[in-house]
């Protein structure tokens, strides 16, 4: 029979062994806390990355589809710049076949200007007063023969004088297209000048958006290979929670088991006291322990 020492001894023992368990389960509890701490606040983390990656995802989706948008405007704009040079091209073909034209007419002009001998008005004159002359005074074979030649000469000179009349109205025709030629190429330089400003504009916008791009897919990389970081720790430290909260579930199944086990021990050695100093004739005295032991067992 266990004596009163003895069963002091197993249940200080117990005690001990039930302490260790409950700190140990009491520390694993500390664990859990802490490591959800940890684990969520890399939650958040890995959430605060994948917004801002997708974020950096939907900013580079619009600027590839502005970028898109400039190359088309950009390559509209550089046709019109061609359309354009091609009217230059030709309004300075043209007008370069009107200063031709004009200076030859300048040759043919200077030419007949140098045979002029008499002015216009003069020969006018004197030709109508030579035919009058002629109709009006009778003349001899000789004096006739002269006048007839002084009228060829007129006529020679009024004959020049026309062809200098019409040269010199078509040199005016002339200058009139030149003009308008070179209306006409400086309001095309100057649509073309306007056109190339837009270009540069878009060009400018394209190198701008296409650096932007280049940074917002690198920045969603980063964002993103932080976000896997941060989502690879959290599960880990999930990992380890999980571990801990099965392990806590053993120690507590074995605390509890081990109290069952202690008690049916307690249990046995009491009723088998009882049992002895029932045969013996005496009286049990009970601790408040075992009078609840007894109890909860239903045995009083």
């Amino acid at each position: 029979m266990m004596n009163g020492k003895n069963r002091i001894d197993l249940k200080t023992e117990a005690l001990r062994d039930s302490e260790s368990l409950m700190q140990e389960i009491e520390s694993l509890s500390v664990e859990i806390v802490e490591l959800r701490e940890q684990r969520n606040k890399l939650n958040l983390e890995a959430k605060t990355w994948l917004r801002k990656g997708e974020s950096l995802v939907d900013e580079a989706r619009t600027l590839k589809k502005e970028l898109r948008n400039l190359r088309g405007e950009a390559g509209q704009l550089k046709a019109e710049i061609r359309q354009f040079k091609a009217s230059l091209e030709k309004l300075r073909r043209e007008l370069a076949e009107k200063r031709r034209v004009r200076d030859e007419l300048r040759e043919k002009l200077k030419g007949l200007k140098a045979k002029v001998s008499i002015p216009r008005g003069k020969a006018e004159r004197l030709f109508e007063e030579l035919e009058w002359q002629i109709q009006t005074n009778p003349l001899s074979p000789e004096e006739e023969r002269k006048l007839v030649e002084r009228v060829k000469s007129l006529e020679g000179q009024l004959d020049l004088h026309g062809k200098i009349s019409l040269i010199v109205e078509k040199l005016n025709i002339n200058f009139q297209e030149i003009q308008a030629l070179k209306e006409n190429i400086g309001r095309v330089k100057e649509q073309l000048d306007e056109v190339y400003g837009r270009l540069r504009e878009k060009l400018t916008a394209l190198d701008e958006k296409s650096e932007r791009l280049e940074e917002a897919e690198r920045e969603a990389k980063e964002a993103y290979q932080k976000f896997t970081n941060a989502k690879v720790q959290a599960d880990k430290l999930h990992r380890r929670i999980v571990e801990a909260l099965s392990r806590q579930r053993a120690l507590k199944s074995g605390l509890r088991e081990f109290k069952r086990e202690k008690e049916a021990e307690a249990l046995k050695d009491v009723v088998k006291e009882l049992e002895e100093a029932y045969k013996q004739g005496k009286k049990k005295k009970l601790t408040l322990e075992e009078f609840k032991l007894l109890m909860s067992k239903g045995l009083i």
